[in-house]
């Protein structure tokens, strides 16, 4: 096939913010709903839908290039040692954050902490995050029966199930179904990651993929963050400038009929509160822009 990366893009929950990524970082996906393989405006790039759980095999067996996945999943399938994390993305469905991993129980449950659980020998649990949570709860002491569930898991508590392990960013969906939270079983992000082989064997390769994962940092680190423009006249730069928090790096530069321009970068709720502070002291125009790409 020539020079081409193929990737795995989840399918599923982050399929809609995974394309969204990739777009504002320059790529383009798209193709019909029956097809796994997508067409690309890049014609080195080859990317295919699956699902999250089995990108991590699949790259790590050489199947594909690279592919994006959560953490949770390169973990649960083993395939940490021959994967090459290139960079860690936090994002997910409705957030930037990790998304947990927890164990509820029904709210009528008369369990209130996870160690009242050693008391039920065996606990039934049922989940998609099978070996992780068995781990987890032998570690804890707790004898217990794991199920792997196929789907619908927050419905399997009481009748199939005395508890659940279930991925929640909210929690909204757990209360909605009646259950309470007891614990975190695993905390994830989603990773962008290469085979280990490839990436260390393939020079074209591997600056293809360094190339993808700072362009996908960047554009997250964007994401959080905006560019303020300060005009105001030279007399007041002083002041101005000791009201720009700590640790934020800026610019300055002279303008026209003795003014200044002060350029920084700040994290989004920084600027909520420093815009009105630098009006109130002397700033003449103040523009807020988002930012595209952010490479620090």
């Amino acid at each position: 096939m020539g020079n081409t990366i193929s990737i795995g893009i989840p399918k599923g929950s982050l399929q809609e913010a995974t394309l969204a990524l990739f777009s504002a970082a320059g790529w383009s996906f798209y193709g019909s709903e029956r097809s796994l393989w997508l067409a690309s405006s890049d014609s080195e790039v080859k990317p295919v839908l699956l699902r999250p759980q089995e990108i991590p095999l699949y790259v790590s067996k050489g199947n594909l290039d690279c592919g994006l996945s959560g953490l949770d999943w390169i973990t649960e399938t083993s395939c940490g040692e021959d994967l090459r994390i290139l960079a860690d993305l936090r994002y997910a469905k409705r957030s930037f954050g990790p998304v947990r991993w927890v164990l509820a129980v029904p709210q009528d449950a008369p369990w209130q902490k996870t160690e009242d659980l050693r008391n039920v020998a065996p606990v039934r649990v049922s989940t998609e995050l099978k070996r992780i949570t068995e781990n987890w709860l032998a570690e804890r002491g707790i004898v217990a029966e794991v199920d792997f569930s196929w789907g619908a898991t927050e419905a399997k508590a009481p009748v199939f199930a005395d508890a659940i392990v279930e991925c929640t960013e909210t929690g909204a969906s757990l209360e909605a179904n009646r259950l309470r939270i007891l614990d975190t079983v695993f905390e994830s992000t989603t990773q962008f990651f290469a085979g280990k082989q490839t990436y260390q064997k393939d020079g074209w390769k591997r600056t293809k993929l360094d190339s993808i994962a700072l362009l996908l940092k960047s554009c997250l680190a964007a994401d959080a963050k905006v560019s303020v423009r300060v005009h105001a006249p030279s007399s007041k730069a002083g002041a101005l400038e000791a009201l720009i928090p700590s640790g934020v790096s800026y610019s300055v530069w002279g303008g026209q009929r003795e003014e200044v321009l002060i350029e920084l970068i700040v994290a989004k709720a920084a600027a909520r509160e420093l815009v009105p502070v630098l009006a109130g002291h002397g700033a003449t125009k103040i523009i807020v822009a988002e930012l595209d790409m952010l490479c620090e």
